[in-house]
């Protein structure tokens, strides 16, 4: 009896001690939190991310505002923003479970800051709620991002630079002598040597349109002044053309440009190889889906054969290497490898 009875005193005991625990713990929560004030500024422009957007918040009993995902930052979308609120709970504040409608609508936030508005939101327990705002297109509804500011010709050189604009990706770029189109390229970088096309396409006034794009969607045409080219100076453009540190394998036909990613192909219609095989000056080179060339063993996506690019830091790099011994693996006279 003695040990039963001590047995029924000790659950008896802990029942007592949890139920004052739980009491003790729910009495904790006694300042419920009743609208989220937040500050939003941010950096809105393409690939935009959480280092980009600054968050605050002047509520009483908000512990935190932490940022936990951004979706929708490329150009021409409205990013979406998910925000986690945490209440001090530690000094008593909560939201109540009561009031979860107040958090499931515009009526639980104000927002100040940059534009923002609100889009969803959840409360996740006591503790914290979840938020999504919906900022601002990216470009605006001008495609304000794809202004090129000012395009502008160094007389002495003949190679013509543009400000950046600010959300492009790439340009257009075309030399019209009058009225008169002679070439169009489209590369990534904010100028072009056109001394060599000066040169070649002879005296004249010529003028450069440069437009800026992002994806799809792109921006106005923007237009240098007048560069007159006559039997005097004619002979001072006598470059290769292309941009700058322009690739020596390149040809009157296209051009060889370089970014941070690497060498491209552009083709005198501005249009340049993707996912596929090119031949340029006799030579056979690969380039990615993004357009960009290859090199070293490329397993060609259509046919499966193996094939080698030259790695060298010369004219040859990118190109097909035939006939030849590559670290003791043979490719024959039409570059595949074959043992």
């Amino acid at each position: 009896m003695k040990k039963l009875h001590f047995i029924a005193v000790t659950i008896l005991s802990a029942a007592l001690a949890f139920g004052m625990t739980t009491a003790a713990f729910a009495a904790n929560y006694t300042d419920p939190i009743k609208k989220v004030e937040l500050e939003l500024n941010y950096d809105l422009h393409t690939g935009m991310t959480k280092e980009d957007i600054e968050v605050s918040c002047d509520t009483d009993g908000v512990s935190s505002v932490s940022i936990s995902n951004i979706a929708n930052t490329t150009y021409g979308k409205r990013p979406t923003i998910t925000l986690k609120v945490k209440a001090d709970t530690s000094d008593g504040y909560y939201f109540d479970s009561s009031d979860a409608g107040r958090f499931k609508s515009a009526a639980g936030f104000s927002l100040s800051g940059d534009d923002a508005e609100y889009k969803s939101s959840k409360r996740g327990s006591n503790s914290s709620v979840t938020v999504a705002l919906r900022l601002p297109k990216i470009g605006g509804d001008d495609n304000s991002g794809l202004e090129v500011p000012s395009v502008s010709w160094d007389v002495d050189t003949g190679v013509v630079s543009w400000e950046e604009a600010e959300d492009a990706d790439k340009y257009s770029v075309k030399l019209l002598r009058g009225s008169s189109t002679k070439k169009t390229v489209t590369t990534t970088g904010t100028s072009y040597d056109f001394s060599g096309d000066l040169n070649s396409y002879g005296t004249g006034y010529y003028t450069v349109r440069v437009k800026a794009y992002a994806g799809n969607y792109s921006g106005e045409w923007e237009e240098s002044e007048e560069l007159e080219v006559d039997d005097e100076n004619k002979g001072t453009f006598r470059g290769n053309g292309g941009s700058s540190g322009g690739y020596s394998g390149g040809s009157s036909s296209g051009a060889w440009l370089r970014d941070g990613n690497g060498w491209w192909y552009c083709n005198p219609d501005g249009s340049y190889t993707r996912n596929n095989w090119q031949q340029i000056n006799g030579g056979w080179y690969f380039f990615n889906a993004s357009g960009y060339m290859v090199t070293g063993w490329l397993q060609d996506p259509r046919s499966g054969l193996w094939y080698y690019l030259s790695e060298a830091n010369d004219s040859s790099l990118g190109r097909m290497v035939t006939s030849s011994y590559i670290n003791g693996y043979y490719v024959n006279a039409d570059g595949v490898w074959v043992r």
